[in-house]
């Protein structure tokens, strides 16, 4: 930002949220769609923030009232990675091994690929989750790709998962800047960092996310692939109580890609729910 516009003065205001406070528990068990956001949002709106930035990925499908997203810059490796002991290169050495994730769909998609592999929740930040490595024993665990670049850790990645061995989380890697719905003045200055493809890949994850009507808590996943004027939307959903997990994917033209992204969301919700 002060790049673009180096007459601007910005000051970095951390706020931690509920998601960052409550780490005993799973994300799923705290039962809340918006666990990274509340608080950051209700600075934005009484004015103490003009600018929030999120990981799109924890956004609930439904917008605040009174705030918007402006297009997003350039996305990050949207990918899942596993760190453990040392480099993978076969994931069927994970056959038998015991795995910390605090998320249901990597869980799912994990016991898919490996199904006698063993799964422990775990919460905190990218430092927290590996020292448990050795605090708890475990032969690795599962993050973000983006989260891992962003915070200088590419070294400790010991497996990349393809989009097909596991469907990243809406608009994993995409950064969510958010500002109050009347604040035009702000969306003109960061218009010029907005990236085209990210955006397209973020209007038809975002549209799936919304169909199904889940948070970033849900065991659910999507991947859209833009190549030219076509996209592939991959995606997954499922239901963790009666064990059901569901892949799906479509094809299209860009100009469709919300009409496609709700159409998948529909086939997999009436196909884990029949």
């Amino acid at each position: 930002m002060e790049k673009i516009h180096p007459h601007l003065e910005v000051e970095i205001k951390i706020i931690k949220t509920k998601g960052d406070k409550i780490l005993n528990k799973p994300i799923h068990k705290i039962g809340d769609k918006g666990i990274f956001v509340k608080e950051i949002e209700s600075s934005l709106l009484n004015g103490t923030i003009d600018l929030a930035v999120h990981s799109m990925k924890d956004m609930p499908g439904e917008i605040t009232p009174g705030l918007k997203f402006v297009n997003p810059p350039k996305g990050e490796d949207p990918r899942d990675v596993f760190i453990g002991h040392g480099p993978l290169t076969n994931l069927s050495k994970l056959e038998h091994a015991l795995i910390g994730t605090g998320s249901l769909r990597r869980e799912m998609q994990l016991k898919h690929l490996l199904p006698e592999l063993q799964t422990v929740p775990i919460r905190g930040n990218i430092e927290t989750r590996m020292k448990k490595i050795k605090t708890e024993d475990l032969d690795g665990i599962i993050l973000a790709k983006a989260g891992i670049l962003r915070a200088g850790y590419t070294q400790e990645i010991d497996y990349t998962f393809s989009i097909e061995e596991m469907i990243p989380a809406p608009c994993q890697g995409i950064l969510a800047l958010q500002i109050r719905e009347d604040d035009e003045t702000l969306k003109e200055l960061l218009e010029p960092i907005a990236d085209k493809e990210t955006t397209l890949r973020y209007e038809a994850e975002r549209a799936f996310q919304k169909e199904l009507n889940a948070g970033c808590h849900s065991p659910m996943g999507v991947y859209a692939m833009i190549d030219n004027d076509k996209i592939k939307i991959k995606a997954c959903f499922g239901d963790a109580t009666r064990n059901i997990f569901i892949r799906d994917e479509v094809e299209g033209l860009v100009e469709n890609r919300v009409s496609l992204a709700k159409s998948l969301a529909k086939a997999l919700k009436e196909a884990v729910n029949e």
